[in-house]
């Protein structure tokens, strides 16, 4: 599974994100992908019927409140992009435990059925890209 993670006007680069996150997936052969943005996430599946990430579909989206998400780390703050980020790595992260699937509402419970759920339990959530950290200074 791959997850991308964008802050900023989604509504104006939505499907430059989507077409993005679909490219990525089929250049690792990966079947299913969510996006992430401002408060929308969308779930895209392939269906491995055609090569090349043809048969990548949208599956559904929802409303990811932002008071569902948990604080950031404190080292990315005021860095507004990389602690949107943090937030969703966290919230990823704490999605493994069942009392935290509980708390979501129910069209985020849908799109993220049991199948997305189990593969984050069985699965590590980290970045793909190399982080920086005031420390390194």
């Amino acid at each position: 599974m791959i997850v991308e993670v964008k802050l900023n006007d989604i509504v104006v680069r939505k499907p430059m994100a989507i077409e993005q996150l679909r490219q990525l997936m089929a250049s690792r052969n990966c079947s299913l992908g969510i996006l992430v943005s401002g408060e929308c996430i969308v779930l895209l599946r392939d269906s491995l019927e055609q090569s090349n990430g043809a048969s990548i579909r949208i599956v559904g989206e929802a409303k990811l409140p932002f008071s569902i998400l948990p604080p950031a780390d404190n080292q990315w703050e005021g860095k507004h992009e990389l602690e949107f980020e943090s937030r969703v790595q966290r919230w990823l992260e704490e999605l493994k435990l069942p009392s935290s699937t509980k708390k979501l509402p129910d069209h985020l419970r849908e799109l993220l059925d049991e199948q997305i759920i189990s593969l984050l339990r069985l699965g590590e959530v980290r970045a793909a890209g190399p982080r920086w950290s005031k420390a390194a200074k």
